[in-house]
């Protein structure tokens, strides 16, 4: 009778520490090193763009002492090749009312290829569709990462550097971008300056203070390619200062401040 009953406690003891041991089964999924993820999304970027033509809804409000100067609400045609800054875009029906028209009475100093124009205009999209070459990709060294799942198939980047970026990215598992968004922590000075020159002086030189820049792009993978959804822009220039120069050196100055606002929105996202 004692030998059964020792057999019965064995038995149920070995069945329990069954149960444990599968209870206790964990599975961890390890995340991906910040390095390999930086070269895999440089790399996505440049070869993996939805390279079809898209209909973008452009608005575009830029402000100088509370003045309206550029107010543009219309469609664009854009087509991205790689997102180095390679892509191609076209108004659908050309502005008739003539939308420059305040600008160039503010500017009419300006010669066309020294004209802000292009800063607070045309140049924050080019320079926001070029993301192979922002710091936070290409200056990884200084900077501080965290990187986490998201869920089974995102994975977040946050990203930080003192006095200048902060920000975060997510991407698929594949390393296709999903969305960036990025601000600036600190103002930080551009300059910019012509090819031409007159005598020992540059043609024109120009500088300004990024006061603000705040940025947000989406992406969305269509038949496994990245496909720009949504795309917006504020950004405050101050202090932005334009020299132009003869032989003898600064024939006219001009100094000013923008406030500029841009949204990009893909017809086929709405």
């Amino acid at each position: 009778m004692f030998k059964r009953i020792l057999f019965f406690v064995l038995v149920v003891n070995f069945c329990f520490s069954q149960k444990e041991v599968e209870i206790e089964t964990v599975v961890v999924k390890r995340t991906p090193k910040i390095d390999n993820i930086l070269k895999k999304l440089q790399k996505q970027l440049i070869k993996n763009c939805d390279t079809v033509t898209h209909t973008f809804l452009l608005r575009q409000l830029n402000l100088q002492n509370n003045d309206t100067i550029i107010f543009r609400n219309e469609e664009q045609f854009i087509k991205i090749n790689a997102l180095d800054g390679n892509f191609s875009k076209k108004n659908s029906i050309e502005n008739n009312n003539n939308w420059f028209t305040k600008v160039k009475e503010t500017f009419k100093l300006y010669d066309a290829s020294e004209s802000p124009i292009g800063w607070i205009s045309g140049f924050p999209i080019r320079k926001n569709l070029t993301i192979t070459k922002f710091d936070f990709l290409v200056n990884s060294q200084q900077y501080v990462y965290e990187v986490e799942w998201t869920d089974e198939n995102s994975i977040e980047v946050k990203f930080e550097t003192p006095g200048f970026y902060k920000g975060r990215f997510v991407v698929d598992k594949n390393y296709n971008l999903l969305h960036l968004e990025y601000e600036t922590t600190a103002p930080y000075p551009f300059y910019y300056t012509s090819a031409e020159s007159v005598g020992k002086y540059h043609k024109f030189t120009s500088s300004w203070i990024y006061q603000r820049e705040k940025v947000s792009l989406d992406f969305a993978v269509v038949n496994k390619k990245m496909t720009l959804k949504a795309l917006s822009i504020e950004e405050k220039l101050r202090d932005f200062l334009f020299n132009r120069y003869d032989k003898e050196g600064v024939i006219f100055t001009d100094r000013t401040n923008f406030t500029t606002s841009i949204e990009l929105q893909n017809k086929l996202s709405r």
